[in-house]
């Protein structure tokens, strides 16, 4: 016989069953799923935009571990903040770490579009990283 209806052998899940969705929960999902538009959004833009940047347009031949590092440097940051996040989160709260975090992303967006120099893009992406691992950590 199959089950049809909602009900589950879970007390919990049946109360969030019978609950309406509202504007809040709507925003809470919202700003959960954050982090994972912005990882995406930042893993499928870098490699196009390298080739705009005028310090960053032949490393790809001069310095292959450089330019890998600034295709890839969000991803090891990702994880380093994720891991470290974890740990933070029971000890200062979500909220507290995810403003931290929104700023720590900002800092890294900004030094990003302004960099100057490969020094300067190099720490951005990492910070970028960072920020967008503690992201998924601490909503999640």
């Amino acid at each position: 016989m199959n089950n049809t209806s909602n009900e589950t052998t879970d007390p919990v899940l049946n109360e969030l069953n019978g609950k309406i969705t509202t504007k809040f929960y709507w925003a809470v999902t919202l700003l959960a799923t954050i982090g994972g538009f912005l990882f995406g959004y930042d893993t499928s833009n870098i490699g196009t935009d390298l080739s705009f940047i005028p310090f960053a347009k032949n490393l790809a031949t001069t310095d292959p571990f450089v330019y890998g590092y600034l295709i890839a440097g969000a991803s090891l940051g990702a994880a380093v903040g994720a891991l470290i996040a974890a740990l933070l989160t029971d000890k200062y709260g979500r909220k507290f770490l995810l403003i931290t975090d929104a700023a720590i992303y900002t800092i890294g967006a900004l030094l990003s579009a302004f960099s100057v120099d490969l020094v300067m893009l190099l720490l951005s992406r990492t910070l970028i990283g960072l920020a967008v691992g503690a992201d998924s950590a601490i909503a999640t």
